[in-house]
This record gives structure tokens, sequence and C-alpha cells, in this order.
């Protein structure tokens, strides 16, 4: 369970991305807040071994510790030569046209580029830009990722083996130099980038039904990714592909040609994938999990502001098919990834060795004993620990500033400050807004969002804005939800939106609405829902209401009376 003293914590790891030998590691502008990373700051960081405390061997701290070093002297010869970087690139990549592609793939000699990476071989019919972005990325996450799972990855007896004489106060630039040694791996990984979605669909829709509802993923079959190339770069979904792909080929796993977790336990394999997707890059730095995280906001809103639980013997139980077969696979997923974040930062490194082990076993991979722990103790009281979890304080905001730009924001249900909010940075990317029950106002909300014309879902409720809102609900244009229920707004706010296409739900529950807003109401032609309970609208409004538009859902909130 996430205590008051984790609150003050990292709730992210931190890990190192090779660079340059000038310091950079690609010419891509930083999102929002980010910098390298310092000397000085090394000791605020949290590392993946740290994280994991005593079930962190020494050669696992070793391989932080040259990564550090590769941060704060990217040129040194001996360990870019260490790790098979390039003497200047943060990465090398050579692309030839293409005359062997994979038998499935069916492409002619020439219509494609190959393009090789240090672990990956990229077979493109992309444009170079995307491909470059893409492979420049792909190897960008393998080394975030051999450092986040360094017990699990086939480099590890390497590493173990060439820094096991390294004395604690020896430089380890003058330990390498001595040496010889260098990281080997036993093959490429394997990735498909389709030109667009369209040939992505017809490439694939034969051998694999479905696929058009996908943007990309990993086949266990052909141990290969497959991607496309799209205006929005989807880094979500390639770094959740690659991690399933990297636990079944950089690892020495002995499932073969079997699939993970067949019979029980697969909600840890698309869990941690999840987990993957919060990879958040920055010049020389990057970061895993974190209360802001895109999955997050989902599991928030689903938990504190829908009480959804579902118990952790639900998840365990399902196998790989079984878990493709439930109805609400959205809702298992959202508790499978968010279970997977808790269990991996809420602070407690006995539950996050749980975590490496449980991997360990679903993908037949040797670990150390060290890592056995008791399911039962690990699992105790699941649900009101996510609970905690996912219930941010200020502290924990504070402690753990945003650095990556928001498209959802929901501190639903949090115990909020205005002053804590008020330290945020502005957005101009969000689509989802729900502060619910913090008590703030119109400044406020309209300082977090100066420009709220890519917001969709705005969920105010019982916050202190009131209809000094409108003018910057004026300038919204794509709302489809809209809760401003228990707070101050009056007929003039429904003025404001009345003209926009696209609301489908409406909550102006306890408001100061009259019957004077329901011609704006009746002009919402895409309204779905609406609820005017404990407002100034009448009873003739209401059936005024019912009478032009029947098919309307109308006051569906079951209210309940406080006195009673």
């Amino acid at each position: 369970m996430v205590t008051a003293s984790f609150a003050a914590t990292a709730d992210r790891t931190t890990l190192l991305i090779p660079l340059s030998a000038e310091g950079v590691s690609s010419s891509e502008t930083p999102a929002i807040g980010e910098t390298g990373i310092g000397e000085s700051e090394f000791a605020s960081a949290r590392y993946a071994d740290q994280a994991m405390g005593q079930h962190a061997d020494e050669g696992w701290r070793a391989y932080v510790r040259l990564w550090k070093n590769h941060s704060t002297n990217p040129a040194n010869r001996a360990i870019r030569r260490f790790l098979g970087l390039p003497l200047q690139e943060s990465f090398t990549w050579s692309a030839r046209r293409g005359r062997s592609s994979p038998r499935f793939l069916r492409w002619a000699a020439g219509s494609y580029a190959q393009i090789d990476t240090p672990h990956f071989v990229v077979y493109s019919r992309a444009g170079e830009e995307p491909s470059r972005r893409v492979v420049e990325d792909l190897e960008r996450c393998y080394w975030i990722w051999t450092q986040l799972f360094f017990p699990l990855w086939e480099g590890a007896p390497q590493v173990r083996a060439a820094l096991a004489n390294l004395d604690p106060g020896q430089p380890i630039e003058d330990f390498l130099q001595q040496s010889s040694s260098r990281i080997t791996i036993q093959r490429k990984m394997r990735v498909v980038l389709f030109r667009d979605a369209e040939e992505y669909q017809q490439a694939l829709s034969p051998d694999y039904p479905g696929v058009e509802r996908s943007t990309g993923f990993y086949a266990n079959d052909k141990q290969t990714i497959f991607l496309y190339s799209a205006d929005v770069d989807d880094a979500a979904t390639r770094r959740h592909e690659l991690v399933h792909q990297l636990f079944r080929e950089a690892t020495r796993s002995g499932l073969g040609r079997s699939f993970p977790a067949e019979a029980e336990g697969f909600w840890l394999i698309e869990g941690i994938a999840g987990y993957f997707e919060s990879v958040q890059l920055a010049e020389r730095s990057a970061s895993v999990g974190g209360w802001d995280c895109s999955r997050l906001q989902f599991a928030r809103y689903r938990r504190l502001s829908l009480g959804d639980v579902m118990p952790m013997s639900d998840l365990i139980r399902d196998g790989r098919q079984a878990a493709q077969e439930r109805s609400d696979i959205a809702r298992w997923y959202a508790h499978a990834i968010a279970q997977t974040h808790r269990l991996m930062d809420s602070g407690n490194d006995d539950q996050r060795a749980w975590i490496y082990a449980q991997l360990a076993r679903r993908y037949r991979i040797g670990l150390a004993p060290r890592f056995d722990l008791d399911d039962e103790a690990v699992l105790k009281d699941s649900e009101v620990a996510l609970t905690e979890f996912l219930r941010v304080d200020d502290d924990r905001i504070r402690s753990n500033p945003i650095r990556r730009p928001l498209q959802q924001l929901v501190l639903a249900e949090c115990p909020l400050h205005p002053e804590t909010i008020s330290q945020l940075p502005p957005s101009g990317l969000l689509r989802w807004l729900d502060l619910t029950r913090i008590p703030l106002e119109n400044a406020d909300v309209s300082r977090l969002v100066p420009d709220p014309s890519s917001v969709e879902q705005l969920r105010l409720e019982a916050t202190k804005v009131d209809s000094g809102l409108t003018p910057w609900l004026r300038q919204t244009k794509r709302l489809t939800e809209l809760d401003l229920s228990w707070t101050k707004i009056d007929d003039s706010v429904i003025a404001a939106v009345e003209n926009q296409m696209g609301i489908a739900t409406l909550y102006l529950t306890g408001t100061q609405v009259t019957d004077a807003c329901i011609d704006g109401i009746l002009k919402m032609r895409d309204l779905e829902t609406v609820d005017l309970q404990r407002t100034a609208v009448t009873a003739a409004g209401l059936e005024r209401i019912r009478t032009a538009r029947p098919q309307l859902q109308l006051n569906p909130l079951q209210l309940v009376d406080s006195r009673e």
C-alpha cells in the first residue's frame, strides 16, 4: 500500500540513453519541461537497481553505474566500445535497397528498404524520416529496457562477468580501458514497417483476422513486430509491442514457439507492456512510470470516479485465450496495467521483485532465488492498495512534476489543493480534463488550459467555477462530454456551447440553470444524456424537453437525499 513516506519520493524510474560523443541523443526537440540529467541530479533520481533494493546484485549496480558514467562523459571510448556504441553518433543504422525480405511478406526485391541497426533489422516501405524515427526509438528503448529489466536480459551474464572485478573506488573508464570485453547479442530482432494503414491491413488481414482494429502488434509465430507509418507517430503502440519482443527474443527464454501465460497470468504480459508505454524521453535520460502517464489517467477515473474494482484473482485466473475472449477486455486491460504500475512503482521493492519473478516464470527465464516471494503476501489487499496508489496527493505531485505533454489529466477525487494545481504547466494538447471535487476557480482552469479548443471531455463537478468561465467555454470546439454539476454556473454557460456539434453528455445537476436554458439544450442535436436535477428547471420545462426529444435520456442520475 502507498504510504505517506512514498508520497514525497520518486514514483517513476530514471533510465539513461545512448548519447553521441557531444552528449546529444537525437535531433528531436524534447517535450515540455524536459532537460538532460546532470551529475548533481543523480542523487535525486530513482534508478532501476535502487528501486529493487536488496534484490539488485552487484552486476546490476555496476551496469547502472556504467550508464551514469556514459551520461557524464559520453565521449569516453572505452565505455562506448563496451556498449557497442559508435565513436561519434548516438546510434548507427545502414539502409539499402532490400532484396531478401522474409517470405511471408511477399515483397518484390527493390520495393522496400532494409535497415540494419545494432539490435534490429527493419524492413520498411515508409519514407526515410519515419523509418529513421522508428529505428532510433527502437534502439533507445532497447537500452532503456536492459537497465530496467537487467536480471532478465540475455546480456546480463556478460556484464556481470566483465565487471566482476571492478573496484567500487576505481573509475569505470580506467577499468574498461584495460579490457577487451564488449556486449554481444545472439541475433537481431525483426521489425516490419508498412507504408500506411491500408497496406498494413491488406498484407496482414488474411493471416491475422481483426488486424484492422490494431495500430501495430508483435506476431509470436513469426517473431516480428508489424507497424505502419502515420502522420501522428504512435510511439506507445511501438513500445508496447517492443516489450513483447524483448522478453521473447532479448532474454534466454525457454518458450520456443509457445505463447507466454497460456494457462493463466496473462494479465502481466499485457500489464508490463502497457507499463512500458509510459516511457518519457528527454535529451539525455528517460523515465518509466509516473502518476501523470496516460494509462493511469484512465485507471484513476475508473477506480476513483466509477468505483470499478477487479480483484487480482480475476486478473491472474485468465490465460491468453480466456483474456482475449473477455467481453470487458478494455476494462481488463485498464486494471492489468494499473496493477502493474502499482507493483512496480509504489516504493515496495518486494512487490517489484515479485513482478520480475512472475515475468521469468511466464517467459521461462532463469532467475536468482532472491526473487522468490510469497504470492499471498505480495498481493494482499491489492484492491485497496490500488485505490491509494491512484489517489495522488499534493506531496506526490510536487515531488514528481509533469515532464510530458499531457492529452489526459484526471485528478478527480484526489485530495489536492489549488496551490498544487497552480504548479502544473499549462497544456495546449489536453483532450480530457477531470478535476472533480478540487476547489478550483475559473482562473485556475483557464491558466491550466489557455486554449481549450482541443478539449473533448470536461468534468468540473463540485469545483468553484461559475458563470465567469463562460468566455473560456466559448472557445471550446470539440466537446463531447461536459459536467458542471454542483457548481454556480447559470444559463449563460449553456448559451456559450449550444451551437457546438458533438456534445453527447451534459450534466448540470445542482446548478443555477433555469427554463431559459432549454432552447439551448434542444439545439444540441447530438445530445444523448442530460441531467437537470436539483436546478431551477421546472416540471413544465422538463416535459417540454421530453416532448421535443423523446429519445433523450433525461435525468439519469440516481440522487440520494443526504437527509435520509
